[in-house]
């Protein structure tokens, strides 16, 4: 099953040039050639010589209120044994069996290219298959919709998982996984859960990892196991919401319940916490959030997405605008960062200059900025007047000052790399960067 072919086979030169192009940290040298290092990998592999490394360096990224998310960049060896591993498992695992859930789709088949984030906010940097993300959670936000549109349903709670990837238990998603795929691929799930184990030993003063997935810059395999870890939650919570006459969906660690009423609710999502408390893992309470049918409507921004499904139409794009622009100064709770990232995935040529204006200077705000990837940086420097262009990248280095998070600095230094940008505008960046000891050297 580990052998030269299947490994050449898997890491395909898509994926192959993927790790190099998208990780957030750049590799050292030329890129080498692909069979020969595949070779010398499974080489290493047979002889119990295969040993994984530690991360390179840590992508830091902000969640909120200061609270960040360490984000491994590994070895190009560690990256080609995880993405193999779940390859070769994936037709066992990577399935959304129960519905309602997204986010156990496959790596493999053909994956077409995605042009734009659009409004999928969840959807990684450097995600090996963003198409696939794009189409989940459109069809996620459509089951959304319905949820609204259901007259059963009165009351509705969002909530998440708190440090979902990080309180994995790995000694039961090896269980669940031995049991899903069966004997004939034991040689893979060993290899896979040795990596598993291994991957931060250097981080735990070289003991055994027990709990926690690599958060995955490049790959989407945590993602895959992850929803495989929630399909007996899944079932439970499905089962449990029909019952009560209740709706469930999930994205990843984002769920909602819509129910008759509040008292249902909040029956369902006690007995949800006690469901994950069983898999080791728990409810984030500070983040749920309760909403009526009404609130749910414009916290959700149904209406605006509908609007900006024409992404060419200069006349919806303005109107979607002033509902957004109302919503904010009445107080109106929605996800604004959802709406502004949509935004900016439309034809902002299409609309007159002073909204055009009125919603760059909104995406360029501290919180916005300092948070985007290196596609929205791209659309906002795009739209950019010519001769502002030069003030926008100086505002960009600017913000480097204070910002103490490395995703920032390392987003604009790839937004610079693949637009040509004069790095001259930017030689704070990199600096600061340095100081916080968060690249290579």
């Amino acid at each position: 099953m580990i052998t030269f072919d299947n490994f050449k086979k898997h890491i395909g030169q898509r994926f192959w040039k993927h790790i190099h192009k998208e990780t957030l940290i750049p590799y050292m040298g030329n890129i080498p050639a692909r069979d020969s290092f595949l070779k010398q990998l499974c080489k290493d592999i047979e002889k119990m010589k295969y040993v994984p490394a530690p991360p390179r360096s840590y992508v830091v990224s902000h969640k909120q209120n200061l609270v960040v998310r360490f984000i491994p960049t590994l070895a190009k060896e560690d990256y080609c044994v995880y993405f193999f591993c779940i390859k070769c498992l994936e037709d066992e695992i990577a399935e959304n069996r129960v519905r309602g859930t997204y986010g156990g789709w496959k790596l493999g088949g053909r994956i077409r290219r995605l042009e734009n984030f659009d409004d999928a906010p969840s959807i990684p940097d450097n995600s090996y298959n963003r198409f696939a993300w794009k189409q989940a959670w459109t069809e996620y936000q459509r089951k959304a919709f319905l949820l609204h549109r259901n007259s059963s349903y009165d009351f509705f709670i969002v909530f998440d998982i708190a440090n979902f990837y990080d309180s994995i238990r790995l000694r039961r998603l090896e269980i669940l996984t031995r049991a899903a795929v069966g004997k004939e691929k034991t040689q893979v799930v060993n290899l896979l859960f040795y990596f598993l184990s291994n991957w931060g030993k250097r981080d735990l003063n070289y003991e055994r990892q027990n709990i926690g997935l690599p958060q995955d810059e490049v790959g989407d395999c945590s993602r895959i196991l992850a929803n495989f870890y929630l399909q007996d939650y899944d079932r439970a919570l499905s089962t449990i919401c029909s019952d009560r006459n209740s709706g469930y969906l999930r994205y990843a660690d984002d769920q909602i319940v819509a129910s008759p009423d509040e008292k249902t609710a909040k029956e369902i999502m006690f007995f949800a916490s006690k469901e994950l408390t069983k898999l080791g893992l728990n409810l984030n309470a500070s983040k749920a959030k309760f909403f009526s049918k009404n609130e749910f409507n414009t916290y959700w921004s149904f209406d605006i997405f509908k609007l900006l499904e024409e992404q060419n139409n200069g006349k919806k794009i303005q109107e979607a605008w002033k509902t957004y622009k109302e919503r904010i100064s009445n107080g109106v709770k929605l996800k604004p960062d959802t709406v502004l990232r949509r935004l900016l995935s439309c034809n902002l040529n299409r609309v007159p200059k002073e909204t055009r204006e009125e919603i760059l200077t909104v995406s360029k705000e501290r919180e916005f900025i300092t948070t985007a990837n290196d596609y929205y940086l791209k659309r906002i420097y795009g739209f950019t007047e010519r001769g502002k262009k030069n003030e926008f990248l100086q505002y960009l280095n600017g913000l480097s000052d204070d910002v103490l998070f490395n995703q920032y600095h390392l987003r604009v230094m790839k937004f610079a790399r693949e637009n040509r940008v004069d790095k001259k505008y930017l030689n704070k960046v990199k600096t600061n960067l340095v100081k916080l000891n968060d690249i290579n050297q």
